[in-house]
């Protein structure tokens, strides 16, 4: 007999900023970082013979916490890779619906069938990655072995691993991050499944279901989910938006809008969006309501490997709804495709609400700025992968 633990990941970046992540690489998040002692202990006293990963960041990182207790390395395996969304990836959930409108479609209603542009679908993930599962069970015949692998993948290969038809795939459910399935193999092909989706090591505040609103393993997140558009500083509808947000967010942080100039405003985000068209955009509810704004300095040079961030603001009415990830997750993805490997911000001295808001997604304090508008602490984070 040998026994094999299923284990997904822990929370990654696309599980808290919205966005579909499948074989896009992301990093964790630093509620995950909290997740993986508590998935380490739950191992501690569990007999292991060796641990393997997909290659992606977020699984290996998961591995390293589990193996590190018996003293073992992480193999590698690219077959236990999620699911692969194709053209899909790295895009806001919420813009599925208006760029794929017939195809997320099928994603809604049956997820089994569906298949991303130029991706696969949930079953062949699953089946691909229950593959490579068998073949670790004829590498480790009669031993006990821990794989980290992804979500969609899990779900995949549990329907099978069940013998289930492919549209039973919904009474599986979804596992929370660091959730664990216990199968049994009798030789490569019979296999039995123990448990699934469980996740008891976590307490509450550490569960990521628990944190975006999923009120059970079948659910979706109770908190608005927005989708980005350029903001276009040659529209005059659009211009005076850019402006009434920053103005906003200079009253917020300085007491004043006094040195806000409209003007050289505009003519920086034209700047901006000659470097990316995605540097400047509102964060948009489903009726295209602009509730937030993402402006990014993607002319600045000073620091070859940073991003910096020219403001974000989130409409009064939705502040503390859950947009904050989302928007952070907008300047992640382009400062990433553009090769910056920091993020950076100029949060005000007296601004306590930005300082919160940074020090909530583990920005670290690196030295001052100084500006007409004052002094300001230099936050940095961390975007490229290792």
């Amino acid at each position: 007999m040998t026994t094999v633990y299923i284990i997904r990941h822990a929370e990654a970046e696309g599980n808290v900023y919205r966005r579909c992540h499948g074989q896009y690489d992301s990093l964790l998040t630093p509620r995950a970082y909290e997740q993986l002692p508590c998935l380490a202990k739950r191992f501690e006293n569990v007999p292991l013979d060796a641990v393997y990963a997909s290659d992606l960041f977020r699984a290996r990182t998961t591995a390293k916490a589990v193996a590190e207790t018996h003293g073992l390395t992480v193999e590698i395996r690219p077959v236990l890779r999620e699911i692969d969304m194709g053209d899909w990836e790295d895009v806001p959930w919420a813009e599925l619906p208006r760029l794929w409108p017939e195809e997320y479609a099928v994603w809604r209603a049956r997820p089994w069938d569906a298949v991303p542009p130029h991706g696969e679908s949930v079953m062949q993930a699953g089946r691909r990655m229950l593959d490579g599962v068998r073949g670790l069970v004829h590498e480790n015949e009669g031993k006990s072995i821990a794989v980290v692998t992804h979500g969609s993948a899990i779900r995949g290969a549990l329907t099978i691993a069940h013998g289930f038809a492919p549209e039973q795939m919904g009474e599986i459910g979804w596992g929370d991050n660091t959730c664990v399935a216990k199968f049994e193999f009798d030789g490569p092909d019979k296999l039995e499944v123990v448990y699934e989706n469980d996740a008891s090591h976590l307490p509450q505040q550490l569960s990521t279901f628990a944190s975006i609103g999923w009120t059970d393993n079948k659910g979706v997140p109770t908190t608005p989910q927005i989708w980005f558009r350029r903001a276009d500083p040659m529209d005059t509808a659009d211009a005076d938006k850019i402006v009434a947000f920053m103005r906003e967010l200079h009253r917020n942080a300085y007491g004043t809008d006094a040195n806000l100039d409209p003007d050289a405003l505009l003519r920086d985000v034209e700047r901006a969006q000659r470097m990316s068209p995605r540097s400047v955009t509102f964060g948009c509810l489903e009726s295209g309501e602009e509730v937030a704004l993402i402006y990014l300095k993607t002319f600045y040079d000073d620091e070859p490997d940073v991003g910096l961030v020219g403001g974000f603001c989130i409409d009064e009415t939705y502040r503390g709804c859950g947009l904050s990830g989302q928007i952070l997750g907008q300047a992640i993805s382009v400062y990433r495709m553009l090769g910056r490997t920091y993020l950076c911000a100029h949060a005000a001295e007296k601004n306590a609400r930005a300082q919160g808001f940074y020090h909530k997604f583990a920005f670290e304090q690196r030295g001052t700025y100084q500006d007409e508008n004052g002094l300001h602490y230099r936050m940095f984070k961390k975007i490229g992968i290792d």
